[in-house]
């Protein structure tokens, strides 16, 4: 078992350690990323990646997730990982330049996005009919209507948040959608819960009068 925190080593260096060395097993890794905390593991074999999962996704989304990781902790355990079922067909070197890329993207975006948990609701005015989309753009604008942020659809689709966030700004650009203000959807949902305290208290005290 090799183990350490990702401030003394880069996941650059353990990737390398471990292809270089054909190792098999698991590595897992906990850290903070642009876009929140994540945590899970990839699997390799002989130095391969050959699955990876974390809470919210599997496979080469979850490769990503888990590279985007800058600050935090890893552990490599040598197991036998025959069992597990092949998902991931790139190389290393091709998913680490996959990541720097998703990350170059998201520091072009963030301006208009404030973060992983944000909220996005579609626009007053309807989607123009001119405008065609992928399937994959109209699964994300669905989900928006249902009130999922931006994280949750990201987990629902098996894709990374750096995605649906590039096409969430692609929207804001088409003017068909806008960010939910969390703080009056909070103060709203606190007013409501007050709302609702007040006439339970309300109605123990006069059912407590009857008897």
């Amino acid at each position: 078992m090799i183990e350490g925190n990702l401030t003394d080593f880069s996941l650059n260096d353990v990737l390398d350690m471990i292809s270089s060395g054909e190792k098999t097993g698991e590595l897992s890794i906990t850290g903070n990323t642009p876009f929140g905390k994540v945590s899970g593991k990839i699997y390799f074999e002989r130095g391969k990646i050959k699955d990876a999962e974390t809470e919210e996704s599997k496979g080469e989304s979850a490769v990503i997730n888990l590279l985007s990781v800058k600050e935090g902790t890893f552990k490599f355990t040598a197991f036998d990982t025959a069992t597990i079922k092949k998902s991931v067909k790139k190389s290393i070197q091709d998913l680490m330049l996959l990541t720097a890329s998703k990350l170059d993207e998201w520091n072009k975006i963030k301006e208009k996005i404030s973060s992983a948990d944000a909220v996005f609701t579609l626009s007053d005015e309807d989607i123009p009919e001119a405008l065609h989309f992928s399937p994959l753009e109209w699964k994300v604008i669905n989900l928006l209507g249902k009130g999922y942020s931006i994280k949750e659809i990201a987990a629902k689709l098996n894709t990374t948040v750096m995605d649906v966030s590039k096409l969430i700004y692609k929207f804001i650009s088409l003017k068909i959608v806008k960010e939910v203000d969390q703080k009056k959807i909070e103060q709203k949902n606190m007013t409501e819960k007050k709302t609702t305290q007040r006439g339970s208290i309300f109605r123990r005290h006069r059912n407590s009068e009857k008897s």
